[in-house]
């Protein structure tokens, strides 16, 4: 689903109203999809933005144990959880229509 994706927070701690706003959003398709998780040792459901060509870098950590947390008529949260550098921080996804 081709959606405008702004992150909601920065190293497991919340971005602020104003920072979201400044936040310049990812365009991308959203793919959900379970699949087995080599952080977790488990499967998962595991969200990611695909950008274009298939060898480009994810422009966000891949978000493990992703649920849906809310949703409106032109959009929606997934929270869960992304890895970096080998440390586990909580996320959101706030996903909208161009």
């Amino acid at each position: 689903m081709h959606m405008l994706v702004t992150p909601m927070r920065r190293q497991g701690v919340a971005l602020t109203p104003q920072e979201r706003r400044r936040y310049q959003a990812i365009i991308g398709n959203v793919m959900v999809n379970s699949e087995t998780s080599l952080d977790l040792g488990r499967s998962a459901n595991v969200a990611r933005i695909d950008v274009g060509m298939p060898l480009d870098p994810d422009p966000l950590p891949r978000l493990l144990d992703a649920t849906l947390a809310g949703m409106a008529h032109t959009g929606f949260v997934l929270s869960g959880i992304e890895y970096i550098d080998g440390c586990a921080y909580a996320q959101s996804w706030w996903c909208r229509l161009e």
